[in-house]
């Protein structure tokens, strides 16, 4: 009786884009946010303000947040420190018009995965998106292999 083993590669599945919620109180912004990224397949939920935002958060899951630093109620910075106290470690995006004249403070910038400007190119949105969301480097092979034994008499 002779045995021979293959190894079958079994690909793995990918998993669908990501959901986004863009929080900006200045609506054109907003939308021209929330456009981008659909355009580049993500799925997108709006916030006109940091209230909204975490009354979304609280009912539906989402894969990262791109807030704007200034706004009224409740603001960019604040909702950082909401969502880590609370616990979530969802990657989160900061805009702000005035990165150049004020820099986030240490304790903001520890905990998000980039700051862009307000008027950022599309490309720089959608790179600092795409960094956000980056998996730590996979340990195995991006394609999985099953065992398979073929026993012939």
């Amino acid at each position: 009786m002779h045995h021979l083993t293959i190894d079958l590669p079994t690909p793995v599945k990918k998993s669908p884009r990501a959901r986004l919620l863009v929080v900006d109180d200045d609506p054109l912004i907003r939308e021209l946010h929330a456009a981008v990224l659909r355009m580049d397949g993500y799925e997108v939920a709006i916030a006109k303000d940091g209230v909204a935002a975490l009354e979304l958060l609280a009912e539906e899951r989402f894969d990262l947040v791109l807030t704007e630093r200034h706004m009224p109620k409740f603001d960019g910075a604040s909702i950082v420190l909401a969502l880590r106290s609370a616990g979530s470690r969802i990657p989160m995006i900061m805009v702000s018009g005035s990165l150049a004249d004020t820099p986030l403070p240490p304790e903001i910038v520890r905990e998000i995965s980039a700051a862009i400007p307000k008027l950022a190119r599309t490309a720089e949105v959608l790179s600092a998106v795409a960094r956000a969301l980056s998996p730590a480097p996979p340990r195995e092979s991006p394609c999985r292999v099953r065992r398979v034994q073929l026993s012939a008499a």
